[in-house]
């Protein structure tokens, strides 16, 4: 399962159609969320970590900080990018169902899932607070995943001299 959260803890992107051993990287390459980032359709940045490629719309932390910029970037991107845990901690609280193993055929599964992270949506945008809140599709040709993991390294790069 991939996910993507927004700032507001919301559900933006869900995707249930893999097995739980399918990386996370791999799920997102085959997603409609990638392609729309990719064509333009969604501007704005995404976070991942180190096992997803860094491209333009998708920002990784560094594996080695070489200077402050850089260390304040990788302290920005993890406190910013522990939204998505934080999501999973509250959404697991609010469904229990979503923390046991659900015993029901695949696409039932799947709709359950879904349904919980509309149900999930639907509270926030009622301002619903928790009461215990826990912290916290194509595929893509290799040369193609080269040449954006550079231009994702040297967008990268230029996003840390702009902003740290």
């Amino acid at each position: 399962m991939d996910v993507i959260a927004g700032p507001r803890m919301e559900i933006m992107d869900i995707v249930v159609r893999h097995p739980g051993s399918t990386h996370d990287s791999v799920i997102f390459d085959r997603s409609s969320a990638r392609v729309r980032f990719e064509q333009g359709h969604i501007v704005g940045l995404l976070l991942g970590d180190n096992g997803y490629p860094c491209r333009p719309y998708l920002l990784t932390p560094l594996i080695n900080p070489a200077n402050q910029r850089e260390e304040n970037y990788n302290r920005a991107h993890k406190s910013t990018r522990n939204i998505v845990e934080r999501v999973f901690g509250m959404w697991k609280w609010k469904f229990p169902c979503l923390s046991r193993m659900l015993r029901t055929k695949i696409q039932t599964t799947m709709a359950m899932v879904c349904a919980c992270a509309v149900l999930h949506n639907i509270s926030i945008q009622q301002n619903e607070e928790p009461e215990l809140a826990e912290p916290a599709v194509e595929e893509i040709p290799i040369n193609n995943m080269i040449v954006n993991n550079v231009i994702g390294l040297e967008f990268r790069r230029q996003f840390i001299i702009q902003h740290f």
